[in-house]
């Protein structure tokens, strides 16, 4: 399914904002009876450069994955910073924020694509590329620049 715009069909993350990433963390890791993945502060040091609506932003976000047996499910939660994340949280609630794909060493070229498509980028750091498929798909689409 390589001709496919997204030169993939296969989803490898569903991400939720949520304002309390530990509870979440927590609760779901008692629902499933496993062990709580650590949770991060990304970019905590400013080493990946993000844009956010065209604007440089440092981009931090509290997060957690669970490696499930078909996907990752990702835990975010926003900080103060601009972000696709602060901006969802605020409008929505808590939620379903995006599905992921992988688009190893193609993530900008299929971002280009999607706009093409109709699916705007809204923000990108160095490995990943979010665009606007929300009005059509009711969900942000994220590529990932990941094996």
């Amino acid at each position: 399914m390589a001709n496919t715009i997204l030169g993939t069909t296969l989803i490898c993350q569903v991400a939720i904002v949520v304002r309390d990433v530990e509870k979440a963390t927590r609760r779901f890791a008692e629902l499933l009876k496993v062990p709580e993945p650590t949770i991060i502060m990304a970019n905590d040091d400013g080493s990946d450069t993000v844009t956010y609506r065209g604007e440089s932003t440092q981009g931090r976000v509290r997060l957690s994955f669970f490696n499930l047996e078909n996907t990752v499910l990702e835990f975010i939660e926003p900080t103060e910073d601009p972000s696709t994340w602060k901006e969802f949280l605020e409008t929505n609630g808590p939620g379903v924020h995006h599905i992921a794909f992988k688009a190893k060493d193609r993530m900008m070229e299929t971002a280009a694509k999607l706009e093409e498509f109709g699916f705007p980028l809204i923000q990108n750091g160095d490995k990943y590329a979010y665009v606007d498929s929300v009005d059509d798909l009711g969900v942000i689409i994220e590529l990932l620049d990941i094996d």
